[in-house]
């Protein structure tokens, strides 16, 4: 889906809601804002442990990984998975 948003007097965009639907984006959610020099990039922060991993590991940083924190992280992953199925 292609959307042709307008900025807002505070430089706000709004995210149309099919979007944030399907990437189960909530309002006090986040999202990470990127650019390469020609395109502004918006992803949905990291949702499940392989994708926290490689964030982690990508940006060279030292995280220690606990147990808690990867069933922290497992828990609020299937948390979000069920209620966006119950919303359809």
């Amino acid at each position: 889906m292609i959307a042709k948003m307008k900025i807002g007097p505070k430089g706000q965009v709004v995210i149309p809601k099919l979007i944030r639907d399907d990437f189960g984006l909530k309002p006090g959610g986040e999202v990470i804002v990127d650019y390469n020099g020609r395109d502004v990039v918006i992803r949905k922060t990291a949702s499940n442990i392989a994708e926290i991993a490689r964030a982690i590991a990508m940006s060279g940083r030292k995280v220690k990984v606990t147990a808690e924190l990867l069933k922290k992280l497992d828990e609020e992953e299937f948390d979000e998975r069920n209620e966006r199925l119950s919303r359809r």
